[in-house]
């Protein structure tokens, strides 16, 4: 038990988590700002922020996380990662190229407008989401059989 300056008591706090702690504000800030920017659909739709709660398929989950720090070895290495988007058979696809040097150095054009640069703090934020999808299904999953 403690007692505070003005008198009022409060236990302990040594056993409590500490999640100002075990978080700082601008990785948090980072990773909102990341998400805020992927919550419009490909229809245009706003996704709602928590909807990854209902659940996302694991396998879905860990392909993506593995593509995600994938990339940021990548960046870690050097080396550039673009992520292209096209329209085929009427569904956006996304494909990612990794280079040694900048488009315009390797290609000697201008970088295309479906052609986007990935970030280390982008990379690291797609998969935080992921590790934060598939360790919630974890949980949900080790939960239930409990009941």
């Amino acid at each position: 038990m403690r007692t505070t300056k003005t008198g009022g008591t409060r236990s302990n706090a040594s056993k409590k988590i500490s999640y100002l702690g075990f978080r700082h504000p601008l990785t948090e800030h980072s990773y909102g700002s990341y998400m805020l920017k992927h919550q419009v659909q490909e229809d245009g739709k706003i996704r709602q922020p928590d909807n990854w709660w209902k659940g996302l398929d694991p396998n879905d989950t860990i392909q993506s996380l593995v593509r995600h720090v994938t990339d940021l070895e990548a960046l870690h290495s050097n080396l550039l990662v673009y992520k292209v988007r096209y329209k085929e058979k009427g569904e956006v696809e996304e494909e990612t190229v990794i280079l040694p040097y900048t488009y315009e150095k390797v290609f000697k054009k201008p970088l295309p407008k479906n052609w986007t640069k990935t970030t280390k703090e982008d990379a690291g934020n797609a998969a935080k989401f992921n590790i934060n999808s598939y360790l919630l299904n974890l949980l949900k999953e080790q939960y239930d059989k409990t009941k």
